[in-house]
C-alpha cells in the first residue's frame, strides 16, 4: 500500500503522507541545476537552507564541481547566478546542469523515489556529461532520510573532475542550527562543538544540531552512502557541509565509464546520540 503521494507545484515536486498530511521534503529545479529543498524533520522544521545571501549557489541539498573536462573543453558546475560581483572567477566558463523534465517517480510504502536525467552542458550548451541522479525520500521511526545518489557518465569522451575544493554532494544548512547560533557541529567519537574539533576528515558521520527557544532540538545528519569511506568532508561553521572526494586528488573517468557518488541525510527531532547515528547508518 502506498500511503505517500506526491504534489506537484510548479517544477517542485512534495512528498506528502497521505493520511496524516505530513510533508518529508521535495526536489525541484532551476535553470542551472536541481536540488532537494525543503527537507523536513518529523514534527515539520527544515533543516536546510535553499540558498545563502553571499552563496546563492548553495542550494539546498544539491551536487556540484568545478571544473569538469572533457578533453579541451572545460566548464564550472559550482556557481550560479545570480551574481556576487563582477570579478568572480566560479562564473568563468560558466555551465548549467539541463535537467530533463521527465522524472521516473516510484511510490513505496515509505516514501518515494525520484530519479532525474540531467545533461551537463557547458557555456556553448555543448553536453560535456550525462548524469542520472536518484533521490529517495521516505520516513522512519524517528527521523525523515534523504538518500542521493549521482552517477556521472563519460558519454561524451574521457571526463577529468581536477582536485577542487568545489564538489562534489552536500549540503547548507538551516542558519538555527549553526555554531553562530548556538548550535554544534557533531561527528562521532563523541566529538562535538565547533568545525575545528570535527574536522579531520575521519568521521563516519557529520551533524549539525541546536535546541531552538519553544521546540526543542532538531538537527540534520550526514553518511556517506558507500560504508567504506569516511571522508573526505568539506565543512565549515557557516553551514557548507560537504563530501569531496575531489579534495585529495582528481578523479578521472573513461568514455562511457561512471562515477558515482552518494550521500545519505537524515532531518530528525530530539538529541543525537550513538545509537541513532549508528542505526541511521545501518538502514
Amino acid at each position: 500500500m502506498n500511503n505517500y503521494e506526491v504534489i506537484i507545484n510548479a517544477r517542485t515536486h512534495l512528498v506528502v503522507e497521505t493520511n496524516t498530511g505530513r510533508c518529508l521534503g521535495g526536489i525541484g529545479a532551476n535553470f542551472y541545476r536541481p536540488f532537494v529543498f525543503p527537507f523536513y524533520t518529523p514534527s515539520g522544521h527544515t533543516v536546510i537552507q535553499e540558498f545563502a545571501f553571499d552563496h546563492p549557489f548553495h542550494n539546498g541539498i544539491f551536487v556540484g564541481q568545478a571544473p569538469v573536462r572533457v578533453g579541451d573543453r572545460e566548464a564550472w558546475f559550482w556557481g550560479a547566478p545570480p551574481r556576487r560581483s563582477l570579478t568572480d572567477r566560479l562564473f568563468e566558463n560558466l555551465g548549467r546542469m539541463d535537467t530533463q523534465k521527465e522524472i521516473e517517480i516510484s511510490l513505496h510504502s515509505n516514501g518515494v523515489r525520484f530519479q532525474q536525467n540531467i545533461v551537463w552542458r557547458d557555456a556553448n550548451e555543448e553536453p560535456l556529461v550525462d548524469e542520472i541522479r536518484s533521490i529517495n525520500l521516505y520516513a522512519i521511526d524517528d527521523g525523515t532520510v534523504c538518500d542521493m545518489t549521482s552517477d556521472k557518465i563519460a558519454a561524451y569522451g574521457d571526463v577529468e573532475y581536477p582536485q577542487t575544493k568545489y564538489g562534489s554532494i552536500g549540503m547548507r544548512v538551516e542558519p538555527r542550527l549553526l555554531p553562530v547560533m548556538g548550535g554544534v557541529v557533531i561527528g562521532d567519537n563523541d566529538r562535538k562543538g565547533k568545525v575545528a574539533i570535527i574536522d579531520d576528515n575521519t568521521s563516519k558521520y557529520i551533524a549539525y544540531q541546536n535546541t531552538l527557544h519553544q521546540h526543542g532540538s532538531l538537527g540534520v545528519f550526514m553518511k556517506i552512502l558507500d560504508d567504506g569511506l569516511r571522508g573526505p568532508w568539506f565543512i565549515r561553521d557557516y553551514g557548507m557541509a560537504l563530501y569531496n572526494p575531489t579534495q585529495t586528488g582528481s578523479v578521472e573517468t573513461k568514455s562511457q565509464d561512471s562515477w558515482n557518488i552518494g550521500l545519505r541525510f537524515v532531518a530528525y527531532d530530539g538529541e543525537l546520540t550513538a545509537n541513532r547515528a549508528e542505526d541511521w547508518c545501518a538502514i
